[in-house]
């Protein structure tokens, strides 16, 4: 009875081998030490060969399609081995060859995106006449003594960051700050672009409220990024910063890449004390952000500008992966403001609330004081177009909750005409959904 076990056991092992040979050819390969011809010379070329062969002739097409030879067919491919059903017409050594050229490639997608938009990343150059206070030596005498004198003087000093022309008419976009500190404007102002060129700017329009910017150069040939959507944006995407950190610009005309991915999404800041600027809804990226960079484009992989880099959070003043960009959704929206009418145009609601205080909310019988209380509703505005009506109680305004009068004023602030704003409003003890358009004034 053993000997049928052992007899069994044998026949199946030789049916196996029968199989895999039949099914994969490259097993014969494999059982004859590597040689596939009665000579013992291998008919598979070195690796390095492969990746010669196949790199420069095989690589036109995404899928490793350098074989001729289809699946199921009986050829042979370039590099002379047997055809693998499995791996669609490509050899074992034509795959390993594959892999081993795209491991060492250098041009990446990064590579490519950035020889999309970086020709249309200028750095800009803003002088500004600023007014300083000094002093003046009025004696240097022995006699008299060393007597100063406090003196008003001016001085240009100039200002450095970045910015892409996002039209083919030479507009470009940059943040505010680069072109005006505080109540001082730029009185000159120079683009210079990759290919050396340093062309006069003319400023079209600010945005303090959303720190950008709009200049306009004359040239021809005229380089123009494409501008992608941030609405569609993914955490963990790539993100490629592209400017002049640093100033570097003013020696040389080719902007810096510094390669990170999108950190996160639709984060919201506080105004500071005294500014009139605002930034909700910021791309985070770890991608580096120096000074300088500010007003260059945020970079997707595709080349797309999806942000205009804007401001760090530092402790120490240096990049520490923590950098922020205004949508690039948001940019077109002002740009087109800022090219149409030369500034920002005022909104309107038509709407005045006041806070609810303990008297009010005892008069009133209103249980929770969180929000504020509509008190007044211009005719025929925006907020009456809305369904708001008089006594009612907002208690969000585009979904974050509103304790008092000033988190409402900040919620609306830096809004743009045309704008939507989401409110949740509370009527006689139900809550309900309005949409608030912001109108021009």
């Amino acid at each position: 009875m053993a000997v049928w076990y052992i007899l069994a056991a044998f026949g199946g092992a030789l049916l196996g081998i029968v199989i895999l040979v039949v099914a994969y050819p490259e097993a014969l390969y494999m059982i004859s030490g590597g040689s596939a011809g009665g000579d013992g010379t291998s008919d598979r070329p070195p690796i390095e060969g492969a990746i010669q062969s196949e790199s420069a002739e095989t690589f036109e097409s995404p899928g490793l399609a350098g074989s001729s030879a289809r699946p199921g067919s009986s050829g042979s491919n370039r590099t002379g081995g047997r055809v693998d059903p499995l791996t669609g017409g490509v050899s074992p050594s034509g795959l390993m060859a594959a892999n081993e050229a795209i491991s060492l490639s250098r041009r990446t997608t990064i590579v490519s995106a950035v020889e999309r938009a970086g020709p249309a990343v200028v750095s800009i150059v803003a002088t500004f006449q600023m007014q300083r206070r000094g002093f003046t030596r009025m004696f240097d005498d022995p006699f008299f003594g060393h007597f100063v004198v406090p003196q008003l003087y001016t001085r240009e000093e100039p200002n450095t960051g970045s910015g892409v022309i996002i039209d083919e008419a030479g507009y470009i976009v940059t943040n505010a700050h680069v072109v005006q500190l505080g109540d001082y404007r730029a009185r000159r102002i120079r683009a210079v672009l990759t290919d050396g060129r340093s062309l006069a700017c003319t400023l079209v329009g600010v945005d303090i409220m959303s720190d950008l910017a709009v200049l306009h150069v004359e040239g021809e040939d005229i380089p123009v990024a494409a501008l992608g959507r941030s609405d569609d944006i993914m955490a963990g995407e790539w993100a490629i910063t592209i400017g002049n950190p640093l100033g570097l610009a003013i020696e040389d005309a080719q902007p810096a890449v510094a390669v990170g991915v999108v950190s996160a999404l639709g984060r919201n800041f506080r105004r500071e004390q005294g500014s009139r600027t605002v930034y909700r809804d910021m791309i985070q990226t770890d991608a580096t952000i120096n000074p300088g960079n500010s007003g260059g484009p945020l970079v997707n992989a595709l080349g797309e500008v999806i942000g205009i880099n804007t401001f760090i959070l530092s402790e120490g003043g240096g990049s520490e992966g923590v950098g922020f960009a205004i949508p690039i959704d948001r940019v077109r929206r002002v740009a087109d403001e800022l090219i149409q009418y030369g500034g920002p145009r005022r909104g309107w609601t038509g709407l005045s609330v006041i806070d609810i205080t303990e008297y009010v909310a005892q008069e009133l019988n209103i249980d929770d004081r969180m929000g504020v209380l509509v008190n007044e509703i211009d005719p025929d505005s925006p907020a009456s177009r809305a369904g708001i009506r008089v006594m009612d109680v907002i208690r969000k305004i585009n979904g974050e909750a509103i304790a008092s009068y000033p988190d409402a004023r900040e919620a609306l602030y830096g809004s743009l005409v045309g704008d939507s704003i989401e409110l949740e409003v509370e009527r006689e003890g139900r809550l309900m959904p309005l949409t608030l358009h912001i109108a021009e004034l």
